[in-house]
């Protein structure tokens, strides 16, 4: 069943809040394949939020925006987060603002990231709606009088546990 949850962040402390605790609901899960995907304006804090999410799953090194590259990709290690399965996932970081040909999509060999077996967080989904599957969780930032408001939708069952982990945190904070 979908479930949509409605957040304020009030500045980028929160954003970097929201996502650790998204992070960490990932990491309930044994951090499991996921697409999500982020909407907004440009500056309204999807890297940040992304990078909060890599951090949170302890990315270390420099984690760098892919606007220029279209994605950038980051080795985590199960072992260390104490996690079933194979000793390493990758997460995808997924910038389509530039997107612009069909073509790029299989040149950038975006649909075996797609497997189901990694992390893909996309921004801007909407530059290529034909060619993702439907997001585990949606997130669309939107201006609010102070910071922003961030709409967080499931699309699947995954993601629907994951929301409903989100608002348990947040009913308990």
């Amino acid at each position: 069943m979908p479930m949509s949850l409605r957040l304020h962040c009030a500045d980028e402390a929160a954003t970097v809040a929201l996502g650790t605790a998204l992070a960490r609901a990932l990491l309930q899960h044994d951090l499991p394949g996921a697409l999500i995907t982020l909407r907004g304006d440009l500056g309204a804090g999807k890297t940040t939020l992304v990078r909060a999410i890599l951090r949170g799953l302890k990315v270390t090194g420099r984690i760098k925006s892919p606007s220029y590259a279209l994605v950038e990709s980051y080795a985590i290690d199960r072992k260390s987060l104490e996690l079933k399965g194979t000793l390493q996932t990758y997460a995808y970081h997924i910038d389509l603002y530039r997107f612009s040909s069909p073509d790029e999509w299989d040149d950038a060999g975006l649909r075996e990231m797609l497997d189901g077996q990694s992390l893909c967080l996309v921004e801007w989904p909407e530059h290529a709606p034909a060619l993702l599957p439907q997001a585990d969780v949606d997130l669309a930032f939107k201006p609010a009088a102070e910071g922003r408001a961030i709409v967080l939708q499931s699309g699947s069952a995954l993601g629907a546990a994951l929301l409903q982990q989100l608002a348990s945190a947040q009913a308990g904070a």
